[in-house]
């Protein structure tokens, strides 16, 4: 048991540190935030409020909406501090990033964005596998996933990310070529990170509580 807690704990901050710095190169590489960040910044524009209030107050919603729906399963350590130390960890790689970035061609910056969908989906997929649970966004996913089963996940993360999109340009956010490589390429990089932890693990309760094996189920 205890091996188990330490091997989910490992988990959880290697897919808090993969998740911050995938966040960190869409800002060093200032072609474009991610989906869900443009969201952020479309309330931001329209309340007139900090992009991190912004951030916090989307987050604090969809949290509320899926306590509501009773998927209090989802919930956990995770959930309450990933938002912070995903931030922490992308505040410290964008200070090293940023410049180094800024005086990097645009070939450069376009291969370190095109790697940030790869990071973010494996810091999705390791979080979820440690079992102590996601931040509301990305729980939202996996709650139209069940309710959608018969598509693939991938899709359904596609479906999420694109009305993300969506309503942050309609409320004023500014997207860029990082944005659409989010929308289309983050759902299908959660699925292939998933599939490969699945394979290298000799057990998927090994590593997960139950109820978190059956979320990887057809991801």
């Amino acid at each position: 048991m205890f091996k188990e807690r330490v091997r989910a704990l490992g988990y959880l901050c290697a897919g808090f540190l993969s998740s911050g710095i995938a966040s960190s190169l869409y800002v060093s590489c200032a072609l474009g935030a991610d989906a869900f960040n443009l969201l952020t910044q479309g309330v931001s524009n329209t309340l007139g409020i900090q992009v991190g209030n912004a951030f916090y107050l989307i987050q604090g919603a969809l949290l509320l909406f899926i306590l509501a729906i009773r998927r209090r399963r989802e919930v956990g350590l995770g959930t309450l501090f990933g938002t912070f130390l995903i931030g922490l960890v992308m505040n410290l790689w964008t200070l090293l990033l940023t410049p180094l970035l800024a005086a990097a061609g645009s070939g450069l910056r376009l291969c370190c964005l095109a790697a940030a969908p790869a990071f973010t989906g494996m810091g999705i997929s390791l979080v979820k596998r440690s079992g102590y649970g996601l931040i509301p966004c990305d729980i939202l996913a996996l709650i139209l996933h069940d309710r959608l089963h018969r598509l693939q996940f991938r899709t359904v993360r596609i479906l999420c990310d694109g009305i993300f999109f969506l309503l942050g340009l309609l409320l004023g956010g500014t997207a860029g070529i990082g944005t659409v490589l989010s929308v289309v390429l983050t759902g299908p990089c959660i699925q292939l990170a998933s599939s490969l932890l699945d394979r290298g693990a000799d057990r998927c309760g090994r590593a997960a509580p139950d109820a978190d094996c059956r979320a990887l189920d057809n991801i």
